[in-house]
């Protein structure tokens, strides 16, 4: 590559543009000595009018040296200050260890970022170097950009698989079944892409009872991963019972290179697949292609019109499976009425039917063991209720407070209350001596070997 040194090149354009330096003559002579003397230079020339620049005009003919000379590069460094403005335009450095160069990438380039960048990181960048006028520097408008070192994404692939493989989010026994007959299907693409279309096609002819509701979506570039995973979290956290929540998810994109499919690979969007609550299917670029999400999704299909026929049952599927049940039933059906039949038959020719007579003796017969079942049935729980009868009166005269009054006891109160113990007598105070046939009043003294009361 050719170098090119700025300010050789300005002087060279300077001295082009230079006149005589000899002094005009008709100007008083202390007045030319004092304007040559402002207007000399360190070689002692002097430059006319004509070959003095504005500080825009340098810049501008400094940024079309670089631009012309430079031009587009691919440059290898640390990525540094990255910053993505509200527009959408994104600011930063690329460095090594002995300099420095500004970049900035406009937001229409950025779909050409398939990684989110982050300082320190060891990147390589496309772009076409200039000079930004308004602040006189050095910088390179970024057209790519995108992790250096070789086998750098293929690295990071493994390394996220892995790692949700270890957490289990691959493993089969999570993942959700998708439900047998939807009645609206989520879609997570790009809302200009091919995909949809033949989403759309794809369920209108297999199952048109189905709606779609679609979350249109950058599927590459620097906003693809937080849009992919926005759009999925808003699905899922929809309630059971809102009209646009889907019964099963397809999030995917056509074809690609791998930069392009990149955005299905960032760890944020699978790990929001991996919690979504609604069953997923995970369609991503063509039958060659493998992205994390479809190591999450609940279901993988190689294209987006794959996706939408795993989503859906099949209406002449369907057909043929309803006709093929009705004629199942109809045989059976069929010959169940035909035994009828020929049990009512068999019935016309009976004596009974033909019988009155025969058929009341039937009847009677049938009463008398009605009635001899029950006249069973009634003995059997009057025995068992005159039982339970004398069980209770043994108790309640085995509980009768008089029943001890007749083997000669008495029953023993003071001042109303009953008394089961001498010691608990009050002494000289009256007692009542209750008897099978009556009650004695008795004065009850303290025994002779009790002490006596102090006093």
């Amino acid at each position: 590559m050719a170098e090119l040194d700025l300010f050789s090149t300005a002087s060279s354009d300077a001295s082009d543009n230079s006149t005589n330096d000899t002094p005009n003559e008709d100007a008083p002579n202390d007045a030319s000595g004092n304007d040559s003397a402002s207007r000399s230079t360190s070689n002692g020339h002097t430059p006319s009018r004509a070959s003095v620049q504005t500080v825009t005009e340098l810049a501008q003919r400094l940024q079309s040296a670089v631009e012309t000379t430079v031009g587009t590069v691919t440059v290898e460094g640390e990525l540094s200050n990255f910053k993505r403005a509200a527009s959408g335009h994104c600011y930063f450095s690329i460095k090594d260890e002995e300099a420095q160069l500004r970049c900035v990438m406009w937001r229409y380039q950025t779909k050409n970022i398939y990684f989110s960048p982050k300082d320190g990181q060891q990147v390589r960048l496309t772009g076409k170097a200039t000079v930004y006028p308004k602040r006189g520097q050095l910088q390179l408008m970024a057209t790519r950009l995108e992790r250096a070192g070789r086998g750098a994404k293929q690295a990071e692939y493994e390394r996220l698989k892995r790692t949700l493989k270890a957490e289990g989010l691959f493993d089969d026994e999570r993942k959700q079944p998708l439900p047998p007959f939807p009645r609206m299907v989520g879609v997570i693409t790009s809302g200009e892409g091919a995909a949809i279309e033949d989403i759309r096609s794809v369920l209108a002819r297999r199952y048109p009872l189905a709606d779609v509701v679609l979350c249109p979506v950058p599927v590459q570039g620097i906003d693809a991963p937080a849009a992919l995973t926005n759009a999925i979290n808003a699905f899922s956290g929809l309630d059971a019972d809102h009209p646009q929540r889907p019964d099963v998810l397809i999030i995917g994109r056509g074809g690609g290179s791998a930069e392009d499919l990149w955005a299905f690979n960032e760890e944020p969007v699978a790990r929001a697949l991996a919690a979504c609550t609604v069953p997923t299917i995970s369609a991503v670029g063509h039958e060659t292609d493998t992205s994390i999400t479809d190591f999450v999704a609940d279901r993988t299909a190689a294209t987006p019109s794959m996706a939408a026929e795993i989503a859906v049952p099949d209406q002449q599927a369907l057909r043929t499976q309803v006709r093929a049940l009705h004629e199942q039933m109809r045989g059976p059906l069929a010959r169940r009425i035909r035994r009828y039949r020929q049990t009512v038959e068999r019935l016309q020719n009976t004596r009974a039917l033909h019988s009155p007579r025969y058929q009341v003796e039937q009847h009677r017969q049938h009463l008398d063991h009605i009635v001899e079942r029950l006249d069973r049935a009634m003995r059997a729980r009057a025995d068992r209720l005159r039982t339970r009868v004398q069980t209770a009166q043994q108790r309640l005269r085995s509980a009768d407070p008089q029943r001890p009054m007749q083997h000669g006891f008495a029953l023993v109160t003071q001042q109303g209350e009953p008394v089961t113990r001498a010691a608990d007598l009050d002494p000289d105070v009256p007692v009542a001596l209750r008897f099978r046939d009556g009650t004695r009043q008795a004065t009850v003294h303290a025994p002779s070997d009790a002490p006596a009361d102090s006093e």
